[in-house]
């Protein structure tokens, strides 16, 4: 695969992910339902089973997705000698955009809490602004949850070393592996970072490390073979994941069968190059949790207001589905906006990404 190729590829997987964690957050059937007409009418069953098959069930894949791309791009041609370069590049584009969205949704938190005609919105009582309040705020990303992500991905980052010796060897890397998939059926975890998160992250950097050339070779019948099988047992542990009592692994192993599938379905010399409002990357993946619930919360104070009972339903069906279209216009307005009239504060919000 040429590496305008794969590069596109790249960007088309994180837009479909972006998407799908946008979809994460719409879910608003408990907004509606909260409403005084909320729980008149039909049709409240399904709009459950579409908005949780879609947000807890394939949703859920989308950031395990995000993590394999972070590693398989950190390890592809690794050497010892590029990784101080590859820390400053993940500060720049990781680190410095986490601590100033922290910061923006803490501040924008202190100011809507004080509003009357928000406050109801942001259902919060004044926030506290002082400096111990701050440091909580980026650290513990308090006012912003969406960030556990990037929490996550910093210290998997900070490990990538250790993470390197441990699969640069074929043979030891796949006990390494093993181990991973053990210690997450026994519940053994790491928690910075997540067991779930490690595996995920070195599950792509063996790839990138042992399997360059199956990975981003020309897509023939062995890659769509092996993505089909992986996508059926995605399927089954999906569907063994739902049954009551069984072990977390099911999850996870779903969780990180679906993304790899995907990459090998796709084929990237044939996807059409991606459009700018698709490169957004962390800008969208920052803008889209306050966007969805000022909307979801909006839109159900008003649409309780003026809608029969009958209607609230399908109403929160139509807004869940929506949603990430609405939240990818708004947030490619603002990128165009930050790109072409502050520079500077463009590339602190988008870790120095262009559109």
């Amino acid at each position: 695969m040429e590496e305008k190729a794969f590069r596109n590829k790249v960007s088309w997987l994180m837009f479909v992910f972006s998407i799908l964690v946008i979809w994460i957050h719409s879910y608003n059937v408990d907004v509606f339902q909260s409403l005084p007409k909320g729980l008149e009418g039909s049709g409240w069953e399904l709009v459950e089973a579409v908005e949780r098959l879609v947000a807890e069930g394939l949703g859920q894949a989308a950031v395990p997705g995000f993590f394999m791309l972070s590693a398989y791009l950190f390890f592809r041609g690794f050497t010892w000698e590029k990784l101080a370069d590859k820390w400053q590049t993940r500060a720049r584009s990781i680190v410095v955009p986490y601590i100033v969205w922290n910061l923006l949704y803490y501040i924008g938190y202190v100011l809507a809490s004080r509003l009357p005609a928000v406050r109801g919105i942001v259902g919060k009582e004044p926030v506290p602004f002082n400096a111990a309040e701050v440091l909580n705020a980026v650290y513990s990303y308090s006012y912003a949850p969406i960030f556990w992500y990037l929490y996550q991905l910093i210290f998997l980052i900070m490990l990538s070393p250790a993470v390197y010796v441990l699969v640069r060897d074929k043979a030891y890397g796949l006990v390494y592996l093993a181990c991973l998939l053990a210690a997450v059926y026994f519940g053994l975890d790491t928690q910075h970072p997540n067991t779930d998160a490690l595996l995920y992250y070195s599950f792509a950097a063996y790839g990138a490390v042992h399997g360059r050339g199956f990975v981003e070779g020309r897509r023939g019948r062995l890659q769509v073979l092996t993505g089909i099988e992986g996508a059926l047992l995605a399927a089954v542990c999906f569907l063994q994941a739902g049954r009551p009592g069984e072990s977390v692994l099911w999850t996870v192993l779903f969780r990180l069968l679906l993304p790899a599938s995907l990459w090998l379905l796709l084929d990237g010399a044939r996807l059409p190059q991606t459009k700018p409002y698709m490169r957004q990357s962390l800008f969208l993946y920052a803008v889209h949790y306050g966007c969805v619930r000022f909307v979801n919360k909006g839109a159900a104070l008003v649409l309780g207001h003026v809608l029969p009972g009958s209607l609230l339903a399908p109403a929160a069906l139509f807004l869940f589905l929506a949603l990430p279209f609405l939240t990818v216009l708004v947030s490619y307005g603002l990128a165009l906006a930050f790109n072409r009239f502050c520079q500077p504060l463009w590339r602190l919000l988008s870790g120095g990404r262009e559109l």
